[in-house]
């Protein structure tokens, strides 16, 4: 159910499940030992905590809300099927598909901004939700979307991400070999001598220290 429920009708946020419990039924002890508790009590977000059985009976209680504007289904009571009570409230939840409709304002905030290939659901969301001054909006959907692929094409040349996450991994197995020694009572961390099983010297010094890395025994980097 979790990969056909749509973001948040109001705002495009994140969707997320909520918990809590609510109290029914009758109290087993006076009334007097449990003031200010009642069947009308709105329901505490995440509230799971175990009662004591002196304590008036409670029901579970799921729901589906926003992360980002708090906006929820009702509360769906169940006993041991909570899946069900979550197929429940994805039903309703994916009916609320009012979103509001994106303003000028919106898009003039968004051009202020320095945006980067991050900001691209943003902008798409913000395109959906147009429906009037095309001509007008059009020409700003166009630079932020030029700005969007620009991003994308210096990220790749200028960054590129996995020679940073491969390093990362030939430290994680450096750091899992080093240990602890005491050098003139100085405490010190020593890293194991490591073979150069590369055989092609003129290739560059770094190239051949993380052949040397790569050539070791694989270990739990993680």
């Amino acid at each position: 159910m979790t990969d056909e429920l749509f973001p948040c009708a109001h705002c495009g946020g994140n969707w997320a499940f909520g918990w809590s419990q609510r109290v029914i039924g009758d109290r087993i002890r006076p009334s007097t030992d449990f003031l200010q508790i009642n069947s009308s009590t709105a329901p505490v977000m995440n509230d799971m905590e175990a009662r004591s059985l002196s304590e008036p009976p409670t029901e579970k209680l799921c729901c589906i809300l926003c992360e980002d504007c708090g906006m929820q289904t009702p509360w769906i009571p169940f006993t041991d099927n909570k899946h069900a009570a979550l197929d429940e409230a994805g039903k309703i939840w994916n009916t609320r598909l009012n979103r509001p409709a994106a303003t000028e304002g919106d898009l003039l905030d968004l051009v202020r901004k320095e945006i980067s290939p991050v900001d691209a659901p943003y902008v798409l969301d913000l395109l959906a939700r147009t429906a009037e001054d095309w001509e007008k909006r059009g020409p700003v959907f166009s630079m932020l979307a030029q700005k969007i692929v620009d991003g994308k094409i210096t990220t790749r040349d200028f960054w590129p991400v996995d020679p940073v996450l491969e390093d990362a991994a030939r430290y994680r197995t450096l750091q899992q070999m080093a240990r602890f020694v005491y050098i003139d009572g100085v405490a010190s961390v020593q890293f194991p001598r490591i073979p150069a099983t590369g055989d092609d010297e003129e290739c560059s010094f770094e190239t051949r220290v993380s052949a040397a890395v790569d050539d070791l025994p694989d270990r739990n980097r993680w």
